[in-house]
């Protein structure tokens, strides 16, 4: 790991600006070949106390997650120093242009994806990718005699990316990377980029130039450089590079930017401590014990394809999240084995008061092969949904500038009725629907109590769309192999080429379109003979 020196310049074949998953994903991919390849992170090893501008945000539309540091982890190792692990592929649906949701449809299908995701599984350390009805046979467990309708919902399961060598804590890009090392592969840490250089014509990337501090520039040459920064970030360089152009680079249709996606998130409904017990039993955690590793899913309901082509709805789903009590013995054992606990005797009683929920627990861990049942005063059934893409939904550039006197974003997200609507009848249906099976409706939140659609929403942090990916320049920032329409060398990666979000967490997808982009700068940059460590996939057409 180095810093940069001020005044030099160095150069490479391949620069990679960001170290998240995206970044290193496509890194690892050079490990060992005879591609020179420069990482460049803005940030240190370790995020630093103090909060520096350039990771600020300027939010003017609807209401965002405000701790910059949920948005833009500026660290070796990007948005993985604070994700969940969340992971799922996207629907077949997604790919798909919808007449009823303007500005949909991907320029390649799930086909072309579906090799990439099963490596990205690999590279992630999941479990297999699949995430319908079907995960049941592999759990080795029947469906439930008491299904859901299938023409209103489907079965939806998420799994999580764990570190294999500490099972408590998700998956990290950045130490799971620096564990390896490659001669070809130069990582720079303090280095963030701050200007693409294009020649007179914009039309090719000349330099990046980076700032270490106020005033020190160091020069970067590559043949090849790709945008991994992120939903904000990705846009809001191209942006702010206006030497050559006043509207940026790659942005002479002014596309740059818009289209911002996230999830919104809203609570559906909550069950009580009393009735917990049995939808934990129905929608709780599984267990899968494969190839000397323990992957754990969890189970959700979505808003099935008939009926969202039916009613002309947004993908969406919805999944329990647990608020555990106080004095869940789980959470006591937990903070007790990993030294954490603040007050040891306390968290001593807890862990020992109940001895026979300890016992269902490794009962049902170790026989049943689903997780152990916390202790919850409530059980909240959340939604995350899919966007309508909003080309007045955007990322902008901010009158405040950062400490390298450069602008930030302003970020003017937007929420359309649509995705209330879609939300509105999830919340219906599976009230209807749960109550039918004999688990009772939820307790509804007063929107829908009182017959209406939701107000409030929360984002999740996660940016996408802000250079999305089409065939036509027109109509997109970059191609189906995510290069820049007006810039023959520059590739972006990351969820700012989705041209829709799913209501998947991104990671998954994002790591698996890099891989994709990996494969095709090697076929078309470097060439075979140039990656000794390739391992080919089929080559994205």
């Amino acid at each position: 790991m180095r810093m940069v020196a001020p005044g030099t310049t160095l150069e490479a074949d391949l620069a990679i600006i960001g170290t998240g998953p995206a970044g290193l994903s496509i890194a690892r991919e050079f490990f060992g070949s005879r591609v020179r390849v420069i990482l460049l992170e803005c940030g240190g090893l370790a995020e630093s106390r103090e909060v520096a501008a350039s990771e600020g945000f300027e939010s003017v539309g609807a209401p965002r997650v405000r701790e910059p540091r949920l948005v833009r982890n500026r660290v070796f190792g990007g948005s993985s120093h604070s994700w969940s692990g969340k992971c799922r592929t996207f629907d077949d649906i997604d790919f798909e242009r919808r007449p009823w949701v303007r500005f949909s449809g991907w320029p390649i299908g799930r086909e072309d994806v579906s090799p990439y995701s099963d490596r990205a599984a690999e590279l992630m350390q999941l479990g297999p990718n699949v995430y319908d009805h079907e995960m049941w046979n592999i759990l080795g467990k029947a469906r439930p005699k008491r299904d859901v309708s299938p023409d209103l919902l489907m079965p939806c399961f998420w799994q999580f990316a764990r570190d294999p060598k500490q099972p408590m804590e998700f998956l990290r890009f950045g130490p799971h990377f620096l564990s390896q090392t490659a001669e070809n592969i130069q990582a720079y840490v303090h280095a963030p980029v701050t200007q693409l250089c294009t020649d007179e014509s914009g039309r090719r990337l000349t330099s990046l130039e980076v700032t270490p501090a106020p005033g020190r520039t160091v020069r970067i040459v590559p043949k090849i450089a790709v945008l991994a920064g992120g939903g904000l970030e990705n846009a809001r360089l191209l942006l702010a590079s206006r030497r050559t152009r006043a509207s940026g680079v790659g942005n002479q249709n002014d596309l740059v930017g818009r289209f911002l996606m996230d999830h919104p998130r809203i609570s559906l409904g909550h069950y009580g401590a009393k009735s917990a017990r049995a939808v934990q039993a129905r929608l709780g955690l599984f267990q899968l014990r494969q190839r000397n590793r323990t992957h754990v899913y969890s189970h959700g309901l979505a808003l099935s394809p008939a009926l969202q082509r039916q009613k002309q709805l947004l993908n969406c789903a919805a999944y329990l999240s647990e608020h555990r009590s106080e004095d869940d013995p789980w959470d006591a054992l937990k903070r007790l084995y990993t030294r954490s606990s603040p007050r040891y005797l306390t968290d001593m009683r807890r862990a020992v008061a109940d001895p026979m929920n300890l016992v269902e627990g490794l009962y049902q861990r170790f026989a049943k092969g689903r997780n152990v049942r916390h202790k919850v005063d409530r059980l909240v059934f959340d939604c995350l949904v899919e966007q309508q893409p909003d080309p007045e939904s955007r990322v902008t550039l901010s009158e405040r500038r950062d400490e390298q006197g450069q602008p930030i974003a302003r970020v003017n997200w937007k929420i359309s009725e649509l995705e209330k609507r879609s939300v509105a009848e999830l919340a219906s249906i599976l009230a209807q629907e749960l109550a039918r099976i004999g688990l009772g409706a939820p307790i509804p939140p007063a929107w829908l109590a009182e017959g209406g659609l939701p107000e409030s929403f929360t984002d999740v942090a996660h940016p996408t769309g802000t250079t999305r990916m089409s065939d036509d320049p027109a109509h997109g920032v970059v191609d189906r192999n995510c290069r820049l329409h007006e810039v023959g060398n520059v590739y972006v990666a990351g969820s700012s080429v989705f041209p829709t979000a799913s209501h998947a967490n991104p990671t998954l997808m994002i790591v698996s379109m890099a891989l994709r982009l990996a494969d095709w700068l090697k076929h078309t940059h470097f060439g075979p003979t140039a990656a000794e460590a390739w391992k080919p996939g089929a080559v994205p057409a």
